[in-house]
């Protein structure tokens, strides 16, 4: 139970306004409507109303104000911390189509809780992605939020591929951005920002499987510039950054106009691209068309194939690719890995796999004149090469284009012939890469 205090606009203070609050219920499972107790009334500038989260039922109250011949009405729907809720989110393009939206609120929720958006695969189990983080949620004090879009109303190209296109795989037309279901989320995490009072408006994007499709391709498609961070994990195959491969595989398509400032600005955000190492598999529910299987024969192979695209365009391309020891197409196991990884750890202990994160790569010194030390570990032996680029993206210098042992090395960048300004290491090992900048001063 909780207590509001509802006060009317400074201009009415000291007034005496009439106030009508009345309360019902929606049952959460049969969509049943309820009143829940009586109508109650009150007089004066300002009102306490006592608010009752009622178990299995969507719980509302509305509160009436009337001074002389001016009216108002508020509606309040309550919810309760510790436990998932749920509410029902209705976009005035699909009235008929409300959207179930799980969330999750710590026991120690402020304005200040930080909020997460899980995105579930294809069993379309919103409840189950989301209690899943609840854990991590509770310990840190985060909020969790799970929408749920149902195989109904929304196929696997509307929820998946983002509902851009009329028809299949990008036939038909293109839809209204409101249409889309990548406005849809962004729209309902702006929602609940505005109706718990947060003060932090960003907020992490993760996904598993079909999920972590719609994550990325949220990101390419429709970039919402609250998304701090964007958490694509074991999708089933990917929408490549290159312009000469068909949508939605690649960005080539009649009604998409995707510029190379684009592909530029998407291989900038903050996107980090989990596998389980051991989801290599080929079931049913993976994509075995010619154009899935350019990326890779499993879904392990075709992150690093994604991972990759993202270099193409740009050397100095701000993903990572993180590998998720012991972990298949399990979306628990993945979320435990991500929670580990937003709370800053290498490594998950007990119940969780632990992540393999890029090579590590530093420099001595930084800034430099003339020439600095770049040091790099490999923990396993690999193909192993070193560039260094201008601020163009151009490569100057290779430091290192050869097959190397585990150990530590050290390779020095000579800067004499080059002018101030800053440049920037690229360490590729295997599939992965790791970027730092250098600050060259004379």
């Amino acid at each position: 139970m909780s207590i509001a205090y509802i006060k009317t606009a400074p201009a009415y203070r000291g007034l005496n306004v009439g106030w009508k609050i009345a309360a019902y219920t929606i049952d959460e499972t049969t969509n049943e409507y309820a009143a829940a107790g009586d109508t109650l009334f009150g007089s004066g500038d300002s009102v306490q109303v006592r608010l009752i989260k009622f178990a299995t039922k969507y719980s509302f109250y509305k509160i009436f104000a009337s001074q002389g011949s001016e009216k108002d009405s508020l509606e309040l729907q309550v919810f309760s911390k510790g436990s998932m809720q749920k509410y029902l989110y209705r976009s005035s393009w699909y009235p008929t189509k409300p959207i179930p939206v799980y969330f999750y609120l710590p026991g120690s929720f402020s304005s200040s809780t930080p909020l997460l958006v899980s995105m579930h695969g294809i069993d379309r189990n919103a409840y189950n992605y989301g209690s899943t983080w609840t854990s991590f949620a509770s310990t840190n004090g985060w909020m969790v939020v799970a929408p749920e879009f149902n195989a109904t109303d929304w196929t696997s190209d509307a929820y998946s591929l983002g509902n851009m296109f009329t028809g299949n795989d990008g036939g038909g037309s293109l839809n209204l951005r409101e249409k889309w279901s990548f406005t849809i989320v962004s729209d309902i995490q702006r929602t609940l920002v505005r109706g718990f009072g947060l003060k932090d408006t960003m907020y992490t994007l993760w996904g598993h499987s079909a999920g972590g499709q719609f994550v990325h391709r949220m990101v390419l498609f429709a970039y919402d510039t609250r998304i701090q961070r964007a958490i694509p994990a074991n999708p089933g195959w990917y929408t490549a950054p290159d312009s000469s491969i068909a949508y939605p595989w690649g960005v080539k398509h009649a009604f998409l106009s995707i510029t190379h400032d684009d592909l530029m600005n998407f291989v900038s955000r903050d996107l980090i691209i989990m596998r389980g190492t051991g989801d290599t598999i080929r079931d049913s529910n993976l994509n075995t068309d010619p154009l899935s299987d350019a990326q890779g024969l499993n879904r392990y192979q075709r992150a690093g194939y994604f991972f990759q695209k993202g270099h193409d365009v740009s050397p100095l391309c701000r993903w990572l690719l993180l590998d998720v020891a012991g972990s298949a197409h399990e979306y628990q196991k993945m979320a435990a890995a991500a929670g580990s990884y937003l709370q800053g750890l290498t490594s998950v202990r007990n119940e969780c796999p632990p992540v393999r994160q890029q090579q590590n790569i530093d420099s001595y010194p930084n800034p430099f004149n003339a020439s600095t030390n770049i040091v790099f570990t490999l923990s396993e032996p690999a193909q192993t090469t070193v560039v260094v680029y201008n601020v163009l993206g151009e490569k100057i210098q290779t430091l290192v284009d050869d097959v190397l042992p585990r150990g530590v090395f050290q390779k020095k960048f000579d800067g004499t012939r080059y002018t101030t300004g800053v440049y920037f290491c690229r360490i590729q090992c295997n599939e992965r890469l790791s970027v730092i900048k250098l600050l060259l001063l004379k």
